[in-house]
């Protein structure tokens, strides 16, 4: 466990006897149960062929207490139960072009696509939304994959109007963030 920004705990998950834990595919997900009952599903971020499991965890305080949970128990060593990997948030791999959006957190699903993506030579764009710098996790992998940020405290807003009438044809897009980014996506 790590934190990857202000805010976000990174944590890497291991089979405690060794082995390699099961592969997963981009937009894939782990339920984490928590005690006393409940789960919380958690993005895989990748990368993907590691033989461990990475997650990023945003302290939400206003939350259902999971978050918090994570972030004040998931140490070195904590034995946590995870089920999955699951995946609804499938990769269109075959599309001409992708457009990948991110704000805040959101960057953990959509970091897998691209890597993904660049891993098969796709054409792909990534843009990453957030308020500021330090509350951005993996930002340095984002900018390797080439990302165009788009920092609130920096004056910089993702047009996402202009990023979908701009969008070469057959284009397949995903989203990952807060509900505002995703239904003015949708709007």
């Amino acid at each position: 466990a790590r934190e990857l920004a202000r805010g976000v705990l990174g944590i890497t998950l291991a089979d405690p006897a060794g082995g390699r834990l099961p592969s997963w595919t981009p937009g894939a997900h782990v339920d984490i149960v928590l005690p006393g009952g409940g789960s919380r599903k958690y993005s895989l971020c990748g990368p993907a062929d590691s033989g461990d499991w990475r997650i990023a965890v945003l302290r939400e305080e206003a939350g259902r207490g999971g978050s918090r949970w994570m972030h004040d128990h998931a140490r070195p060593g904590a034995n946590l139960r995870v089920r999955g990997p699951h995946n609804h948030f499938r990769l269109e791999e075959d599309a001409p072009h992708h457009i990948l959006i991110a704000g805040g957190i959101g960057i953990t699903p959509i970091l897998a696509m691209a890597d993904r993506l660049g891993a098969l030579g796709r054409d792909f764009t990534l843009h990453y939304a957030g308020r500021s710098r330090d509350r951005m996790a993996h930002l340095d992998r984002g900018e390797g994959q080439g990302a165009r940020l788009h920092i609130s405290d920096d004056g910089g807003r993702a047009d996402l109007a202009a990023l979908v009438a701009d969008a070469p044809p057959g284009s397949f897009i995903a989203a990952c963030g807060p509900a505002r980014l995703l239904d003015a996506l949708d709007a």
